[in-house]
Protein backbone atom coordinates (compact mmCIF):
# COMPACT_ATOMS: atom_id res chain seq x y z
CA UNK A 1 0.00 0.00 0.00
CA UNK A 2 1.47 3.47 -1.01
CA UNK A 3 1.81 5.91 1.85
CA UNK A 4 0.55 9.46 0.79
CA UNK A 5 3.82 10.63 2.55
CA UNK A 6 5.91 8.62 -0.01
CA UNK A 7 3.74 9.83 -3.33
CA UNK A 8 5.62 11.98 -6.13
CA UNK A 9 4.81 12.11 -9.38
CA UNK A 10 5.71 15.17 -11.48
CA UNK A 11 4.07 16.31 -14.36
CA UNK A 12 1.81 12.43 -14.31
CA UNK A 13 -1.92 13.91 -13.91
CA UNK A 14 -4.67 16.22 -15.76
CA UNK A 15 -6.52 16.27 -12.24
CA UNK A 16 -4.89 15.63 -8.71
CA UNK A 17 -7.79 15.87 -5.99
CA UNK A 18 -7.69 15.01 -2.42
CA UNK A 19 -10.97 15.67 0.48
CA UNK A 20 -10.22 15.26 3.80
CA UNK A 21 -6.84 14.14 3.77
CA UNK A 22 -4.89 17.23 4.88
CA UNK A 23 -6.36 17.71 8.16
CA UNK A 24 -4.95 14.35 9.44
CA UNK A 25 -1.42 15.64 8.31
CA UNK A 26 1.36 17.28 10.73
CA UNK A 27 2.83 18.58 7.14
CA UNK A 28 0.55 19.32 4.41
CA UNK A 29 2.07 22.36 2.66
CA UNK A 30 4.61 19.48 1.64
CA UNK A 31 1.73 17.28 0.42
CA UNK A 32 0.57 19.99 -1.70
CA UNK A 33 3.44 20.95 -3.51
CA UNK A 34 3.98 17.43 -4.27
CA UNK A 35 0.31 17.18 -5.64
CA UNK A 36 0.59 20.62 -7.28
CA UNK A 37 4.02 18.99 -9.06
CA UNK A 38 2.19 16.37 -10.19
CA UNK A 39 -0.08 18.20 -12.03
CA UNK A 40 0.48 18.66 -15.97
CA UNK A 41 0.51 21.99 -17.87
CA UNK A 42 -3.59 22.58 -18.24
CA UNK A 43 -4.67 20.31 -15.09
CA UNK A 44 -6.15 21.38 -12.23
CA UNK A 45 -5.51 20.46 -8.60
CA UNK A 46 -8.37 20.36 -6.13
CA UNK A 47 -8.48 20.21 -2.46
CA UNK A 48 -11.33 20.38 -0.15
CA UNK A 49 -11.30 19.80 3.84
CA UNK A 50 -13.02 20.55 6.80
CA UNK A 51 -13.41 23.14 9.48
CA UNK A 52 -14.53 21.39 12.85
CA UNK A 53 -15.61 24.52 14.34
CA UNK A 54 -18.18 24.10 11.92
CA UNK A 55 -20.36 21.50 13.45
CA UNK A 56 -23.44 22.50 15.03
CA UNK A 57 -26.83 21.62 16.58
CA UNK A 58 -30.17 22.75 17.34
CA UNK A 59 -31.72 21.95 20.22
CA UNK A 60 -28.30 22.21 22.49
CA UNK A 61 -26.84 18.51 22.98
CA UNK A 62 -24.57 16.83 25.20
CA UNK A 63 -23.77 13.64 23.11
CA UNK A 64 -23.32 15.84 20.14
CA UNK A 65 -20.56 18.50 22.23
CA UNK A 66 -19.10 15.46 23.59
CA UNK A 67 -18.52 14.15 19.54
CA UNK A 68 -17.47 17.75 18.36
CA UNK A 69 -14.81 17.87 20.73
CA UNK A 70 -13.43 14.12 21.32
CA UNK A 71 -12.82 14.01 17.43
CA UNK A 72 -10.93 17.71 17.52
CA UNK A 73 -8.95 16.55 20.42
CA UNK A 74 -7.61 12.80 18.40
CA UNK A 75 -6.94 15.15 15.49
CA UNK A 76 -4.85 17.40 17.25
CA UNK A 77 -3.15 14.36 19.46
CA UNK A 78 -2.12 12.19 16.26
CA UNK A 79 -0.44 15.74 14.49
CA UNK A 80 -3.61 16.48 13.04
CA UNK A 81 -5.34 19.96 12.43
CA UNK A 82 -9.00 20.21 13.48
CA UNK A 83 -9.27 24.08 11.48
CA UNK A 84 -7.23 22.92 8.30
CA UNK A 85 -9.95 23.88 6.07
CA UNK A 86 -9.97 27.80 6.92
CA UNK A 87 -5.99 27.71 7.20
CA UNK A 88 -5.84 25.85 3.34
CA UNK A 89 -5.64 29.11 1.11
CA UNK A 90 -2.47 30.14 3.17
CA UNK A 91 -0.92 26.29 3.14
CA UNK A 92 -1.85 26.45 -1.21
CA UNK A 93 0.03 29.77 -1.36
CA UNK A 94 2.87 28.28 0.59
CA UNK A 95 3.07 25.56 -1.20
CA UNK A 96 3.81 27.91 -4.21
CA UNK A 97 0.31 27.45 -5.58
CA UNK A 98 -0.63 30.57 -7.36
CA UNK A 99 -4.19 31.84 -6.82
CA UNK A 100 -6.64 28.81 -5.69
CA UNK A 101 -10.17 29.69 -6.31
CA UNK A 102 -12.11 29.09 -2.69
CA UNK A 103 -15.63 27.94 -2.14
CA UNK A 104 -17.44 27.56 0.92
CA UNK A 105 -19.77 24.58 1.55
CA UNK A 106 -21.80 23.77 4.71
CA UNK A 107 -24.63 20.54 4.60
CA UNK A 108 -27.37 20.56 6.98
CA UNK A 109 -29.70 17.91 7.58
CA UNK A 110 -32.92 17.58 9.53
CA UNK A 111 -33.32 13.90 8.23
CA UNK A 112 -31.95 11.38 5.91
CA UNK A 113 -28.19 9.45 6.57
CA UNK A 114 -26.39 12.77 6.68
CA UNK A 115 -27.40 13.77 9.81
CA UNK A 116 -26.01 10.59 11.12
CA UNK A 117 -22.82 11.61 10.54
CA UNK A 118 -21.99 12.42 13.29
CA UNK A 119 -22.60 8.92 14.98
CA UNK A 120 -21.27 7.33 12.78
CA UNK A 121 -17.98 9.32 12.81
CA UNK A 122 -18.07 8.90 16.59
CA UNK A 123 -18.31 5.33 16.03
CA UNK A 124 -16.08 4.95 13.65
CA UNK A 125 -13.31 6.94 15.60
CA UNK A 126 -14.26 5.32 19.16
CA UNK A 127 -11.51 3.61 19.51
CA UNK A 128 -8.61 6.34 18.73
CA UNK A 129 -10.75 8.45 21.38
CA UNK A 130 -10.03 5.75 23.93
CA UNK A 131 -6.59 4.78 23.37
CA UNK A 132 -5.47 8.01 22.49
CA UNK A 133 -7.51 8.99 26.51
CA UNK A 134 -9.56 11.38 25.41
CA UNK A 135 -12.68 9.61 27.14
CA UNK A 136 -13.61 6.21 28.73
CA UNK A 137 -15.19 3.10 26.52
CA UNK A 138 -18.27 3.85 28.31
CA UNK A 139 -18.32 7.13 28.15
CA UNK A 140 -17.95 6.65 23.87
CA UNK A 141 -20.99 4.19 24.45
CA UNK A 142 -23.10 6.49 26.68
CA UNK A 143 -22.52 9.21 23.92
CA UNK A 144 -23.34 7.03 20.62
CA UNK A 145 -26.44 6.10 22.44
CA UNK A 146 -27.46 9.82 23.36
CA UNK A 147 -26.20 10.80 19.66
CA UNK A 148 -28.13 7.83 17.86
CA UNK A 149 -31.87 9.25 20.03
CA UNK A 150 -31.14 13.04 19.23
CA UNK A 151 -30.15 12.28 14.91
CA UNK A 152 -33.33 9.95 15.29
CA UNK A 153 -35.37 13.26 16.78
CA UNK A 154 -37.28 14.77 13.53
CA UNK A 155 -37.16 18.14 15.62
CA UNK A 156 -33.58 18.54 16.02
CA UNK A 157 -31.57 19.86 13.50
CA UNK A 158 -27.46 18.90 12.74
CA UNK A 159 -24.74 21.20 10.49
CA UNK A 160 -21.79 19.37 9.42
CA UNK A 161 -18.34 20.99 9.60
CA UNK A 162 -17.68 23.67 7.10
CA UNK A 163 -16.14 23.21 3.99
CA UNK A 164 -13.47 24.89 2.34
CA UNK A 165 -12.60 23.59 -1.28
CA UNK A 166 -9.89 25.07 -3.35
CA UNK A 167 -8.72 24.71 -6.99
CA UNK A 168 -5.74 26.55 -8.99
CA UNK A 169 -5.22 25.00 -13.11
CA UNK A 170 -1.82 25.13 -14.01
Amino acid sequence: MLNVRDWDEPGGYDAVYCRFLLRHLSQPVDLLGRMWAGVRPGGVLIVEDGDHDGWCCHPPNEAFDFFVRAFRQVLQRRGGDPAMGRKLYACLLAAGIPRPDVALVQSVWTEGEGKTLAWSTLEATGEAIVSEGVASEDEVSAALAALRDFSADPHALICGPRVFQLWSRR
